[in-house]
């Protein structure tokens, strides 16, 4: 797996050498563009370097983030209410450095944390890679191994030197551990990331993919499995309301594609070359995320689909008819919003916030007093539409809530 990571710095993102913040070798003072780029090849590690070296705090930027991108963050986590906020951002999981010990884990559900391990000269450092430790990057594994789902093995020595990594080092937190590992520091090369995968951890990429010394694309077609289907990938294409609309063929060229520009890419088979959805139809699909299955041998796209994704006209997916769900019925409630049409109930209630608020009070009351389970249904209905239209009044999303709820299920114990 690749993990793109985003360091924040003075709310810019940043490649520092050896963690210096005097050594700043990238600024982007554009996160969210960073994070959508990055988020296509997969989840997004979120450093807040300012946290973790004490001198501030970008929360503010790593909420947006978070609210849009799957990520695990890390970064200053110090004490409980940092580690609840961040959960309730919906991070999918915290990086847990200076405070990584069982006694603090141990607050937490398993599969939510990762344990930092950061080694300079071969030991421990923590609080911003500031202080040394005598603990060994081994010996922290095999104590806190009970206590987290994943490690994050960096090699400060050759952080953002570009210099390659510490390849016997990584193998040695791997053989030490069961727990997945994530390796980052210097990783330069697609020679190393393939010998990482080896070894069955994953990279996290810093300085070599913002320089350009090294492309993600390459990285990620590298680890895929070309060998079973004449060099093509069977591709599952998804929407972002959860419908399967499409399933097709890609090369390493579409793949690359895809990855790069954002478009959704394709290999025809009968017409033996690389053809892009919407080109002639109009129906384009944008491209979020492509990910591997556990065989790396098939792929799926999630994308926002313009127009139909079938080519039987009037279908919307080549599996039969748009579904309807509560992520389609958001986007009929935003359309309204955008539309303003004087003849729409949705779009009264934009343009009247009394009268809304009035609806959730009452709706909320008649949910409450409902007494057959068709009324309760019913009125559960009303609360949701109601409290969906709130939401986009606001330009809140469901995936917000669903994030939200998410971080109430990874909270302490």
């Amino acid at each position: 797996m690749l993990v793109p990571s985003i360091d924040l710095l003075g709310g810019c993102v940043v490649q520092l050498e050896g963690g210096d913040p005097s050594k700043c070798v990238v600024r982007l003072d554009d996160p969210l563009a960073v994070a959508e780029k990055w988020a296509r090849y997969g989840e997004l590690a979120v450093i807040d370097l300012d946290a973790a070296l004490g001198t501030g705090d970008n929360i503010d930027v790593i909420e947006q983030i978070t609210a849009r991108f799957d990520a695990r963050v890390g970064g200053g986590i110090r004490d409980h209410d940092r580690a609840d906020r961040l959960l309730r951002t919906g991070a999918r999981k915290l990086i847990v450095g200076t405070q990584a010990t069982p006694e603090f884990l141990g607050k937490y559900p398993r599969e939510r944390m990762i344990a930092a391990l950061d080694a300079r000269q071969g030991r421990v450092v923590t609080r911003g890679w500031t202080e040394a430790t005598d603990d060994t990057p081994v010996a922290r594994a095999v104590e806190l191994a009970p206590y987290c789902s994943e490690f994050l093995f960096t090699v400060v020595d050759r952080e953002g030197a570009m210099a390659g990594t510490d390849i016997d080092a990584i193998a040695a937190v791997v053989n030490a551990t069961e727990n997945h590992v994530t390796a980052a520091g210097g990783i330069t090369t697609l020679d190393e990331i393939k010998a990482i995968d080896g070894l069955g951890a994953s990279s996290q990429l810093g300085m070599a993919i913002y320089t350009g010394r090294l492309a993600m694309d390459d990285a990620f077609v590298a680890l895929v499995d070309w060998t079973k289907h004449d060099g093509l990938l069977p591709v599952v294409v998804q929407d972002d309301c959860g419908q399967v609309v499409m399933h097709a063929w890609a090369d390493s060229d579409a793949l690359r594609a895809t990855l790069t520009t954002g478009r959704g890419t394709y290999f025809s088979r009968s017409r033996q070359q690389s053809w892009r959805k919407g080109d002639t139809s109009g129906h384009t699909q944008h491209c979020h995320a492509v990910r591997y299955d556990c065989d790396r041998d098939t792929l799926i796209y999630r994308v926002s689909q313009t127009g139909q994704a079938c080519h039987v006209p009037g279908q919307y997916s080549c599996f039969g008819p748009q579904q309807f769900n509560l992520a389609r019925l958001e986007k009929v409630i935003e359309q309204r919003r955008e539309s303003a049409d004087a003849g729409s109930y949705t779009a009264r209630l934009f343009a009247d916030p009394e009268l809304l608020a009035a609806k959730i009070r009452e709706e909320a009351g008649e949910l409450i007093d409902a007494e057959s389970d068709r009324e309760i249904v019913w009125e559960a209905a009303d609360v949701v539409y109601f409290t969906m239209v709130r939401l986009a009044a606001r330009g809140l999303t469901l995936e917000q809530v669903e994030k939200e709820l998410y971080g109430r299920h990874g909270r302490r114990r």
